[in-house]
Formats: structure tokens, C-alpha cells, sequence
């Protein structure tokens, strides 16, 4: 069985529906493009400098050749650090931080540049990856007010497999941290204990995760990397995105907002109609004393 769902709903405002319903064509979008301050995108930034990097550095550094415990491991600093206690190279932190900076700073020098080439693979792979939103179900009611026009648009529930094809939607996680493309304490392994780290086989992952208050929205994205779209080479990042086609058989059903004005109801009908003929139309309806809604099958006169 697949570890998703077979169906998966995609909330519109009138306009945005119709484009879709019309064009036959779901929108893909470079992060860069969602309407969120806190999606990463090729811009997204690293949380530390190479000046906070050293000096963690050498804390840390600092801190092991003063520890009453020995430092575990068999980097070569760690080694060079125990031979250092063992002859009680220094008698307080301030002298092993005047010598050590010099050392430090090459190292975390040396680092830097695998950092800036990481962060060039960050930018091109931002750049390149498209991204398709839906939601779990059509009954949300987060999803209505925020991406519905407040249950005055529409939703429409896709079959995933003709819409994502070979590449199986990502369901979303919901924490308190913004996920880093790669973070200090990662680097600082790295310069310290000469741990690796492949930050880049996990790019893919910081899309995966927004923040807690949003998790009523039960969110589920699609996902392609495209080198060979003509979107990929634009200049301008306001047109990093791609309109791809899909067979009218991928929609299985829509369902009218509750505020839906009548003009626009109609016009859908129609549309669906000539269109969609073997799509199920429902209506949405609030149901009494209850914060909910429900769905009545259309039948056509």
C-alpha cells in the first residue's frame, strides 16, 4: 500500500480555479515564490559567519583542553589535544586561545570553502525545484479560509498518481525550529572531530517542515528538480515556475465553497460540465451548532 493518499485536495480562490480548470494545467513554483517569509529559498542564509564559526571554535577547542574529562575520539585534534594536557602545554585559557587563533582560523579558513561551495549547490538546487501544494482533505476548514477566499473559492480533489507521477508527495512536518541547511554545530564536528557531512543529500528535507501553528492544514506537497525547463533559466526569479498539463481524468471531483457567489457557481457548473463530465460536483454547507461543514452531491437538472 502506498504511504499516501490516493486523493489529495487542491483549495482555489475563483480566478486561481478557473485557470486551472480551463488551461488544464496545475502550477509548479520554485520555493522562492510561495507567499511565506519563512520558506527557504535560494536566498535563505546560513546562521553563522566564518567570525562566529572561530570563536565557537575555540571555545570549544578551549573548553576540551581544560575539561577535567579527556576529549573522546581520534581526530587529529583531539590527539594533538590530549598530548597537549598530558604536557600541560598551557597554564590558563587566555594563553591557548593567543596561540590556537592562528591554527583555528586555517582551519575554519579551509572549511569555509567547502561551505561556499555547498551553499552554490543550495542555490541551484532552489533554484531548479518545482513545488505543488495540496491538502489531506476537502473538509478543512484552515485550508477554505486561507487558500479558498474564506469558502468563497473552490476545491478540487486530484488523483496523486496522475499528478505526481513517479515522484510520490511528501507529507509536511509540523515543529517549532526552522530547519537550517546546514547548522554550527554540524560545521563545528566537521573542523573538531572530522566528522563528514553531506548537508546536500538532504536539501529536500527543508521543505518538508513549517511551523506547529500551521498544522491544521494537514499539508502534502509534490515535488520535481527540472534542469531542462525553459523556467530554469530565466534571469528573473518571479518566473521560476512551471504551468505542467494534466489529463482531465486527474480530477476526480470539486467542491463549491459555502460563500460561493451564484454567477461563479454557475460558471463552474458549465465549465465542469463540457469540460469534466465525469467529475463529481459537491456543495459545501455549515452544519448547525457545530464548527464543520458537509458535503451535498450536485445533481445536475
Amino acid at each position: 500500500m502506498p504511504d499516501h493518499p490516493e486523493t489529495l485536495a487542491k483549495f482555489c480562490t475563483v480566478t486561481a480555479a478557473h485557470e486551472i480548470l480551463s488551461s488544464q494545467s496545475l502550477r509548479w513554483s520554485a520555493p522562492n515564490l510561495f507567499d511565506d517569509p519563512f520558506e527557504p529559498n535560494h536566498q535563505t542564509l546560513l546562521n553563522f559567519d566564518p567570525h562566529i564559526m572561530l570563536d565557537a571554535v575555540l571555545r570549544t577547542s578551549i573548553g576540551m583542553i581544560f575539561s577535567p574529562d579527556e576529549p573522546r575520539g581520534n581526530s587529529p585534534l583531539a590527539t594533538v589535544i590530549r598530548r597537549w594536557r598530558d604536557e600541560d602545554r598551557f597554564a590558563n585559557p587566555e594563553e591557548a586561545e593567543e596561540v590556537l587563533r592562528e591554527l583555528m582560523g586555517r582551519m575554519v579558513d579551509q572549511r569555509q570553502v567547502e561551505i561556499d561551495d555547498l551553499m552554490a549547490d543550495w542555490r541551484r538546487f532552489t533554484r531548479h525545484l518545482r513545488i505543488c501544494c495540496f491538502s489531506a482533505k476537502p473538509d478543512n476548514l484552515a485550508c477554505w479560509q486561507r487558500y479558498g477566499a474564506n469558502h468563497r473559492g473552490l476545491a478540487i480533489r486530484f488523483n496523486v498518481n496522475e499528478i505526481a507521477g513517479d515522484n510520490a508527495p511528501r507529507q509536511i512536518e509540523y515543529k517549532n525550529l526552522r530547519p537550517e541547511i546546514t547548522s554550527l554545530k554540524e560545521q563545528l564536528n566537521v573542523v573538531l572531530h572530522n566528522e563528514r557531512t553531506y548537508p546536500q543529500e538532504f536539501f529536500l528535507d527543508k521543505f518538508l517542515n513549517k511551523s506547529s501553528i500551521t498544522n491544521h492544514e494537514q499539508e502534502w506537497r509534490c515535488f520535481y528538480h527540472t534542469t531542462e525547463a525553459s523556467s530554469s533559466r530565466e534571469t528573473d526569479e518571479e518566473l521560476w515556475f512551471d504551468d505542467r498539463k494534466f489529463e482531465p481524468s486527474a480530477i476526480t471531483a470539486i467542491y463549491l465553497g459555502t460563500r460561493m457567489a451564484a454567477a461563479d457557481k454557475k460558471s463552474f457548473i458549465d465549465l465542469i460540465k463540457e469540460d469534466y463530465p465525469h467529475c463529481k460536483i459537491f456543495q459545501a454547507s455549515t452544519l448547525v451548532g457545530k464548527y464543520e461543514i458537509e458535503f451535498q452531491r450536485f445533481i445536475a437538472q
